[in-house]
């Protein structure tokens, strides 16, 4: 029997994840999906087999680790594609607990280290006479006086690797300082003996990749890039661009040094007036336009499979120049921050926003795609555009009852008659340190007396694990007699709510966060309420950054609808 290929592709956003996936699905490739967000438009596409919902990555991964293994022994993979680090990372530490059934499309740790730490990519790239933005470290002993000495502003901080241990699921940020107060200000903000941070002097410019498939530090593909839409570093429109031979020589030499195999995006900036250019960062994975060269026939996920798997080392393919590419939704939010920018002035508004339309002529010339609306897999972008409309536009209905508060009672009650133990009690926030943690132990000290009937937890949406409650909430809760010294965050995972007859959460926020990773126990949902049953009072904040004051508000409603729920389970009896 002919084995049938098949591939795990981790991810699930509607640019470089859905583009792989079509990219292999196109071909016949069985493919299956391991998203973070269940509910991600790109999931509806035609061409994803099954979906898997892997645990989070958290104290040393061995739920992840086991998820992984059993996942990969059972459907006998092909090939593993990471989409982005939160994936990618754990693949390669752990590469060796996994089966050897599979091959990972990951960097060695040479490529890893040369391009996943934008620190050793510029030094790599100075070795190699590729320009980069003059630049410094900060240093302990750094202030305002030797940073301006060094560089003049405008300047950018940056952290060196988007994602690092154990802070996973945390991306890093990227802070464009103008002037000597802001600086001080940052400076006063950040831990300076991190050894994490370094500077750039602003390179003005439009922003532009030179995309690559390698094969033993050998590029056999490559694809250029421009941004033809820009704003604040990120890009949700681009173009086709010739091949610039100077970069395409700084890449080649780059891949050349670290024998790199794989697919890889070199982010450059491009000076128009005067034509100089420097290396910004290298993104050695799918990358957020790959949409483009797919759309045009420059196929780098599936050739990617061929060379990883059949070990086939496929031929360059040319390119026509100009065309477009565009992801909707993305380019949606810039048009409006771009005309809010432009409020004072409605003619430049009008302009802007008549230039924006009839750039979608350029669809009727066969000049521009779109990454998410496509003739062979339309359903990913009508699920996106109707989840605008829904999640952002419209207002999705919380799991409110018309009595709230009596109906959690009844659930406790009913649940606690049936099996003749408590009914458990699951509050949810994001973060597990402010607002959920709180409840648990308000409601435990509350109803003690029914502790027969009813058992508390709590947990946080946010992947992370063990984190303090804030000096500033222990203080507040405290006030109320209750200490959140001991306790230490929690993250949601399948198991707690399989064991939970109800889940309250606190605001909207928390609702989507749960629908987008665990759709399926909606019916098990509350939202946290008070007797006077209107909407201002359902919704509980997260006070976290607050001060004080902010802290003993929220605490206090807490406590008002815990009351309610005490009244109205001693009602039920």
């Amino acid at each position: 029997m002919k084995h049938k290929q098949k591939a795990l592709v981790i991810g699930d956003d509607t640019r470089s994840f859905l583009a792989t996936v079509r990219s292999l699905g196109r071909k016949g490739i069985e493919v299956h999906a391991a998203p973070f967000n269940m509910r991600a438009p790109a999931l509806s596409s035609r061409y994803i087999s099954q979906v898997h919902l892997l645990p989070y990555y958290l104290d040393g991964g061995a739920a992840w680790i086991v998820a992984m293994q059993r996942l990969m022994l059972a459907e006998q993979f092909d090939i593993v594609i990471p989409c982005e680090e939160r994936s990618l990372l754990p693949l390669y530490k752990h590469q060796h607990d996994l089966p050897g059934i599979s091959q990972l499309a990951i960097p060695t740790e040479r490529a890893l280290d040369a391009f996943f730490d934008k620190v050793t990519t510029r030094q790599l790239a100075t070795q190699l006479g590729v320009p980069v933005a003059q630049g410094k470290t900060l240093l302990t002993t750094d202030t305002a006086d030797t940073i301006l000495a060094a560089l003049s502003l405008p300047i950018v901080a940056k952290q060196r690797k988007s994602f690092s241990w154990p802070e996973l699921y945390v991306r890093t940020s990227v802070k464009v300082i103008k002037d000597r107060s802001e600086l001080d200000s940052w400076l006063g903000s950040i831990d300076k003996g991190s050894g994490d941070i370094f500077f750039e002097k602003m390179f003005p410019g439009r922003g532009l990749g030179v995309s690559v498939l390698c094969n033993q530090g050998n590029v056999l593909q490559a694809f250029e890039h421009h941004r033809a839409h820009e704003l604040s570093g990120s890009s949700y429109y681009r173009k086709s661009a010739p091949l610039d031979a100077a970069r395409l020589a700084a890449v080649a030499d780059m891949v050349k040094a670290v024998d790199y195999t794989g697919l890889a995006m070199f982010e450059f900036k491009l000076n128009e007036s005067s034509g100089e250019w420097i290396l910004l960062e290298v993104n050695a994975r799918p990358w957020g336009s790959m949409p483009l060269p797919v759309s045009m026939g420059v196929d780098f996920p599936y050739r990617l499979y061929q060379l990883l798997v059949n070990g086939e080392v496929t031929p360059s393919k040319p390119y026509k120049a100009d065309i477009y590419c565009r992801n909707l939704i993305g380019d949606l939010w810039q048009l409006r921050t771009n005309m809010q920018g432009l409020s004072a002035n409605k003619g430049q508004q009008l302009r802007h926003l008549a230039h924006w339309i009839a750039a979608f002529g350029r669809t009727l010339v066969g000049r521009e795609h779109q990454d998410t609306l496509v003739l062979d897999d339309p359903r990913p972008g009508f699920t996106e555009i109707r989840q605008l409309f829904t999640d952002y536009l419209g207002n999705t209905a919380l799991p409110m009852r018309n009595t709230p508060t009596e109906s959690l009672a009844a659930k406790i009650q009913s649940t606690f008659r049936a099996r003749n133990k408590p009914a458990h009690v699951v509050f949810v926030c994001q973060g597990n340190i402010c607002r959920s943690p709180y409840a648990e132990w308000k409601a435990k000290q509350m109803l003690q007396a029914l502790s027969t009937q009813v058992s508390f937890s709590s947990a946080g949406m946010l992947p992370r694990n063990s984190r303090p409650s804030p000096p500033v909430a222990i203080s507040a809760a405290a006030q109320h007699g209750i200490d959140l010294m001991p306790h230490r965050s929690r993250c949601v995972d399948a198991a707690l709510l399989d064991s939970a007859d109800a889940i309250v959460i606190f605001d909207q926020i928390n609702w989507h966060s749960l629908q987008d990773r665990h759709p399926q126990i909606g019916d098990k949902v509350y939202l946290i309420s008070d007797p006077l049953n209107d909407r201002a009072s359902l919704e509980i904040a997260d006070p976290e950054g607050k001060d004080l004051n902010n802290f003993l508000k929220t605490y206090i409603k807490v406590n008002t609808c815990l009351e309610a729920l005490k009244n109205a389970l001693h009602k039920g009896i």
